[in-house]
């Protein structure tokens, strides 16, 4: 849930609680208010019932008003002076509220109780007038709240929106700093700050290590280079007996590797790096009949049967790293391989199967797709897959391995 909507939430329920605990609160502090003015009114009856009863000894004319009545019923004894809500007839049998003071009086030796009814519908009818006023007001100030919210928030928060999307958009590859956030908001503009200065610390880093890996892979291609030239002309050596090939042989083998793993860990740190954001239309079908063809004396030397079921399938990528992904994938599935085994290719709209038979893993398969993880009788860099995580977390794309009958299975699915 967005802030700006949670924040919406919060406020309009605290607002409503707000107002309607004060709504309450005003209807029974005017209902008070009323009812204490009807019982003013009643005492002042009450004065005046006790007055003409003190100077003439006997009871005032009853009275029957529309909204006050005055009646005396004799009793046998005192009543407790009370006020209380009750209902009495009016005409066509309607009930009305009064407010009722009930007291006893004696008359010429006679106990009387006096009823005092004053009429509250003119106190209802005012009160609900007054509570449909109140809730018009609280609809309004709700309204109000929420359309400033809506409006005025979503303007303030403006600033907070345009740094998350550049922030978004921020690629390494493009070293451009975000642009510069005009607003008057000190925690955005804080805020807008500190990214600011923590991706211009990335775009340095970045170049940093960047120029490293760069001038690492460029510097280790001459001592290279030296050794491989001095290991053939001590091998065109007349004077190195048969017993010294096999040591030169190896020596040949480990610069291989050697001069292998440089290329992999650079190309690794490009693709990181975003440095192959070129995109185009790469057919895959023919791409994989181009890589077979080169992979063909392997293919022949291992005496491998191949079986491709290949559908059209083009997808937007980098044409180089396509090259890459499909060309580690088969060289694989070649390596890994049984001699006299079998390699199933299978391309479908939005998949790439690639089975190969051989012996289950000698190491945990949940690591398959880690840097340097590889056979104990492997003679790669256990980089190759690990290219191929790469290359999929970039674009995406799902992967999977599995065993099972003795067949190894990667699955690659295109979203």
């Amino acid at each position: 849930m967005r802030l700006f909507t949670k924040y919406n939430r919060v406020n309009l329920v605290a607002s409503i609680l707000a107002l309607l605990l004060g709504s309450v609160s005003y209807y029974f502090t005017v209902r008070y208010v009323l009812v204490s003015e009807l019982d003013d009114n009643l005492r002042t009856e009450e004065a005046e019932v006790l007055d003409h009863v003190r100077t003439r000894n006997e009871l005032p004319e009853p009275a029957s008003y529309r909204d006050q009545r005055v009646r005396f019923e004799p009793a046998e004894e005192p009543v407790k002076r009370e006020f209380t809500h009750t209902r009495l007839p009016q005409r066509r049998g309607r009930w009305e509220p009064f407010r009722e003071l009930r007291f006893s009086v004696m008359v010429a030796g006679g106990l009387y109780t006096v009823y005092i009814d004053e009429s509250e519908e003119e106190t209802e009818s005012l009160l609900m007038l007054i509570m449909l006023i109140t809730a018009g007001m609280i609809v309004l100030l709700l309204t109000f709240l929420f359309m400033a919210n809506r409006l005025l928030l979503r303007r303030m928060w403006q600033p907070f929106y345009q740094t998350l999307g550049g922030i978004r958009k921020f690629n390494l590859s493009n070293r451009e700093p975000l642009p510069v956030q005009y607003t008057d908001i000190d925690e955005f503009r804080d805020l807008d700050e500190a990214i600011r200065q923590m991706t211009n610390t990335i775009i340095k880093d970045y170049e940093m290590l960047k120029g490293f890996a760069d001038n690492a892979s460029h510097e280790m291609q001459t001592p290279l280079a030296v050794i491989n030239s001095k290991l053939d002309l001590l091998i065109q050596d007349t004077a190195l007996g048969i017993e010294h090939h096999r040591p030169i042989q190896a020596m040949y083998d480990a610069i291989g590797r050697l001069r292998q793993l440089n290329q992999s860990l650079l190309l690794l740190t490009k693709i990181e790096n975003n440095q192959f954001d070129q995109t185009e239309t790469v057919d895959l079908a023919p791409l994989i009949e181009e890589k077979l063809q080169q992979l063909e004396d392997p293919v022949k030397d291992r005496r491998l049967t191949v079986h491709t079921d290949l559908d059209r399938l083009q997808l937007p990528m980098n044409g180089y790293l396509a090259d890459i992904l499909l060309n580690n994938l088969l060289s694989n599935a070649i390596r890994h391989n049984q001699d006299g085994g079998q390699v199933d290719i299978r391309l479908r709209e939005r998949s790439l199967r690639v089975s190969n038979s051989g012996a289950a893993l000698d190491f945990d398969a949940a690591t398959i797709f880690d840097r340097f993880t590889k056979g104990a009788h492997s003679g790669g860099t256990g980089l190759g897959l690990a290219i191929v995580r790469q290359i999929c977390d970039n674009y995406h794309y799902g992967l999977n391995y599995s065993y099972a009958d003795d067949v190894h299975t990667i699955d690659i699915t295109f979203n």
